[in-house]
């Protein structure tokens, strides 16, 4: 039988997810990962880990919360077009999805409450294999995803200084489709080989902490994500008959994150940033450690309500560098990004576009370019403060 291509059919008529790539076939991870930011720090090439001139959403780093001045909405919404090719032929497919979905309570004594809903890893693809003389054609199809629910605390108790705490609940779950079409010759009880799926459903919990130092010119930001013991459980299905659920027990499978990064302030509306983050993968095989590099710089438009909007808009360029968890798959991208103002209440538009390259010289080739587009909205409120007294 011929080596399986490692190009995709999109079998589903609904929304594909994200970043379409043919290392989410991997059964040893979860898929893809989704950056952890909202479109303004995708704009400053995913990093700005110590930047908080502008309200927005990292998790990774909930202690920038604390110096925000409102309380914040944050809702993101990203989609893409990948070319994906190999040695034999490519394909384009495009894809969306909503990865974030958060909110910051701004009080004023007592902190920064939040909570927020986050995608973390997303897994669609599909393999075949063609009919081949006596052979049918032959299917593999895998899909799912990690999700996150998270609450978060931040306070200040000084005016240069931050710490942030937040846990995290991991909800996964992940079918692993194996279908044959029995288009050519085959014996009647191959129909009993149709239908075969394995489902893995995973659950788990995850503190992360972080601190930020603020200076007149420099930011600072630590952050730490502990790693997490996750609750597996297998069920397959062959031939339409269910099995009997399996529990693999915990499994030490999600890895354990530090991140550092700087912002430097080369004027009053400038802000450049440069976040390092690494992930201690274990397990072999296809899983690595992975490692990411991201540089990125910002200039905010003006203040002034009286200004036009193209004056009032904040501009983002950025690049990065980093190697994927499954298979060391190094990655190339650069980003460019804009805030644009909503109102004169503070409510800001982020967009962001990313072109990124990956590819893998391997046990099957493949390159990947595609251009991803981020979009999310911040809304402001005084809630949580006390309203100023009128004269």
């Amino acid at each position: 039988m011929k080596t399986v291509s490692p190009l995709l059919l999109l079998l589903a008529l609904g929304v594909a997810q994200a970043e379409f790539s043919p290392l989410s076939s991997h059964s040893e991870g979860f898929g893809m990962p989704v950056a952890p930011m909202g479109a303004r720090e995708r704009g400053m090439g995913e990093g700005g880990l110590a930047a908080v001139a502008a309200k927005g959403f990292f998790p990774l780093n909930n202690s920038r919360a604390a110096f925000y001045e409102k309380t914040a909405f944050i809702a993101t919404l990203e989609g893409d077009v990948d070319l994906l090719s190999d040695r034999e032929r490519s394909s384009r497919i495009g894809s969306g999805n909503f990865p974030t979905l958060a909110t910051l309570f701004k009080t004023r004594r007592f902190g920064t409450f939040g909570a927020y809903y986050q995608q973390t890893f997303q897994r669609n693809f599909e393999a075949y294999q063609p009919a081949n003389g006596n052979f049918p054609e032959q299917r593999y199809q895998a899909e799912g995803g990690m999700f996150l629910l998270g609450v978060n605390y931040a306070y200040a108790p000084l005016d240069w200084l931050a710490f942030g705490i937040s846990e995290n609940y991991v909800i996964g779950r992940d079918r692993f489709i194996q279908s044959a079409d029995f288009s050519g010759i085959a014996p009647p009880e191959a129909i009993d080989l149709e239908g075969d799926t394995l489902e893995i459903t995973r659950q788990g919990s995850y503190p992360t902490v972080s601190a930020t130092v603020r200076t007149r010119r420099l930011d600072f930001a630590l952050a730490y994500t502990h790693s997490a013991d996750l609750e597996i459980r297998r069920e397959r299905h062959t031939s339409s008959v269910l099995s009997d659920s399996l529990s693999d027990g915990p499994s030490r499978d999600l890895p354990r994150v530090y991140a550092v990064g700087a912002a430097w302030k080369p004027g009053r509306r400038q802000t450049a940033a440069l976040d390092l983050s690494y992930e201690d993968w274990k397990g072999g095989g296809a899983i690595n450690p992975a490692w990411q590099a991201s540089l990125g710089y910002e200039f905010r438009g003006s203040d002034s309500p009286y200004d036009n909007l193209l004056e009032r808009t904040a501009w983002r360029a950025g690049a990065g560098y980093k190697v994927l968890y499954l298979r060391e798959v190094p990655e190339f991208y650069a980003t460019l990004g804009a805030g644009m103002p909503l109102g004169p209440r503070g409510h800001v538009l982020d967009l962001s576009l990313k072109y990124g390259h990956r590819g893998y010289d391997g046990i099957t080739y493949f390159t990947e370019d595609y251009v991803k587009l981020s979009a999310s909205i911040v809304g402001v409120s005084v809630w949580g403060q006390p309203a100023r007294k009128r004269r």
